[in-house]
C-alpha cells in the first residue's frame, strides 16, 4: 500500500513541475508585459492613411539647422497628422553637434540610440543638416540621407502609399510615479512575408535653449521632435521571423512601461509623445505614428 502511495505522490509532483511552452519573442532581451497578444481580427481593417517618418538630423551649433527644422514643419503643418518627425542629435560631426563647455550653455541633447540611427541606418553624413525619409534609398540618390531641399519631393511620393499595417498608440501616463504605459497595436491589411521589426520611443518639444543660426546665436530657440529615448533595442523589437508570414486580419499588441526621468534633466510630460516606427529588414519604414503623452 506505502509503494502505491509513493508512486502516486511522485507522479503529482512529476506534473505539478511540468513546464508550459515559452513565450515567442525574437527579441532576447524583452520581458513579456501584461497586455502583449496576438490574435486574427473577423473583419479586415481599412488601412490608415499612410504616415512618413523624417528624420531630421541636427545639431544645437549648425548654423543651416534651423532652416531644415523651418522645411521640416511646413511640410507637417500642410499634411497634418501624417507626418513623424524625429530631430536626430548623435555624436559624429562634432564640430556642429558638440554642445561644448557648460559655460557656453548650449544644451546636450545627444543620444546614442540617435547616434546608430545617424551612423547605422542613414549612412552617416558628412555635412549638416540633413534627413532620412522613411529611411529610404530612393532612385537616383546614393545615400539614405537626403538634402532638406528635396525632402516635400519623396514625402509626396511616400504620402501617396497604401499601408499594409494599421499602427495605433494609446497611453497612460501616472503623473505621481511619472510612469508611461504604451500599448502600440498593429493590425494587417495585407499579407506580410518578410521580417517585421517595432521601434519604440520618446520624443520632446517645446525646450527652450540655444542654438546657433547663419548669423547669430539664438538664446531662446523652440526645439521640437527631439529624439529623448528607445524604449525598444536600437534595431527594434522582431515581430515576427520569416518563414513566419503575418496575414491580413492579424492583429498584434505590444505593451512598453517607462519612467520619465527627473534628474538629471527633467522630461515634460506634457511636451513628449510616443512614437511607434514599423520597418522591414531592409530598414525602410513600413508605417510609422505619434501619439501625446497627455
Amino acid at each position: 500500500m506505502k509503494k502505491y502511495i509513493l508512486i502516486l505522490c511522485l507522479a503529482a509532483l512529476l506534473n505539478a513541475c511540468k513546464e508550459e511552452g515559452p513565450y515567442i519573442d525574437f527579441t532576447p532581451t524583452r520581458i513579456k508585459v501584461i497586455g502583449d497578444t496576438d490574435y486574427v481580427s473577423s473583419t479586415l481593417a481599412v488601412p490608415q492613411s499612410h504616415h512618413v517618418l523624417l528624420e531630421d538630423i541636427t545639431g544645437v551649433k549648425c548654423p543651416n539647422c534651423p532652416a531644415s527644422h523651418d522645411v521640416a514643419k511646413n511640410i507637417s503643418d500642410a499634411n497634418p497628422g501624417r507626418i513623424v518627425i524625429l530631430a536626430l542629435h548623435g555624436y559624429t560631426n562634432p564640430i556642429f553637434t558638440d554642445p561644448g563647455a557648460a559655460a557656453l550653455g548650449f544644451t546636450d541633447f545627444r543620444d546614442s540610440t540617435a547616434n546608430y540611427i545617424i551612423t547605422q541606418l542613414l549612412d552617416n553624413p558628412s555635412a549638416l543638416p540633413q534627413g532620412g525619409i522613411n529611411r529610404k534609398l530612393f532612385s537616383g540618390e546614393t545615400k539614405r540621407f537626403i538634402d532638406y531641399s528635396k525632402w516635400s519631393t519623396y514625402i509626396g511620393q511616400e504620402l501617396a502609399l497604401i499601408t499594409p499595417v494599421n499602427l495605433e498608440i494609446t497611453n497612460t501616463y501616472n503623473a505621481t510615479t511619472r510612469e508611461l504605459t504604451s500599448v502600440v497595436k498593429m493590425e494587417l491589411t495585407q499579407t506580410l512575408t518578410g521580417d517585421l521589426y517595432l521601434s519604440v520611443g520618446i520624443t520632446e518639444n517645446n525646450i527652450i535653449a540655444k542654438q546657433k543660426d547663419p548669423t547669430t546665436t539664438i538664446v531662446n530657440y523652440v526645439h521640437n521632435h527631439i529624439f529623448r529615448k528607445m524604449l525598444t533595442t536600437e534595431a527594434g523589437l522582431k515581430i515576427n521571423k520569416a518563414p513566419i508570414t503575418l496575414d491580413a486580419k492579424q492583429v498584434v499588441i505590444r505593451v512598453f512601461k517607462y519612467t520619465l526621468p527627473s534628474l538629471p534633466v527633467v522630461w515634460n510630460a506634457s511636451n513628449c509623445n510616443t512614437v511607434a516606427i514599423l520597418h522591414d529588414g531592409n530598414i525602410n519604414v513600413v508605417q510609422c505614428a505619434e501619439k501625446k503623452i497627455l
